[in-house]
């Protein structure tokens, strides 16, 4: 079609529409190993070359060990957050509750998401917290992912999703 207007069709990029993109792979058809040939080549081409070989069972299976770990203390730190919460939802922060807390340590350039604010921010931990997501409820916030989150979500904005919804 582009051709009857004089249009060079090679010139476009071919991509599918935002949205369908996973409707023209099949992995039986020979696409997958073709984009898996790419990414390795792009691999090359900026020397990131981290492939995860577990399937996306295996991940989530590790994913839910990880946070079934550490839920005792998240659960604990759920509630002492709660106890501090200063009637808008955010813990009540004191003096007291950052002392002999090792600067050294931080949860660094993490994405804070609030009902109304995005920041990038670092976050000291307490000494007793042993995961980041005990350190990340205690300022009020929880993380997208149990080990390593980068994006984190504050707890009164899934409450009031949760309140909404």
């Amino acid at each position: 079609m582009m051709a009857d207007f004089g249009m060079e069709v090679e010139t476009f990029v071919h991509m599918a529409p935002p949205g369908e993109e996973g409707f023209d792979l099949s992995h039986a058809g020979g696409e997958y190993e073709a984009f898996k040939g790419l990414t390795h080549q792009l691999a090359d081409l900026t020397g990131h070359h981290h492939i995860d070989p577990r399937s996306w069972g295996e991940r989530t299976e590790d994913q839910t060990a990880h946070w079934n770990l550490q839920m005792d203390r998240l659960v604990d730190a759920y509630l002492n957050y709660r106890s501090r919460d200063s009637g808008d939802g955010m813990p009540a922060m004191s003096d007291q509750d950052l002392s002999g807390v090792d600067a050294s340590f931080s949860i660094n350039n993490i994405e804070l998401i609030d009902i109304f604010t995005r920041t990038h921010t670092h976050l000291q931990p307490l000494p007793s917290h042993q995961y980041p997501n005990e350190t990340l409820i205690h300022y009020g916030y929880i993380g997208c992912a149990p080990m390593y989150p980068s994006v984190v979500i504050s707890l009164r904005t899934l409450a009031a999703y949760h309140q909404s919804h």
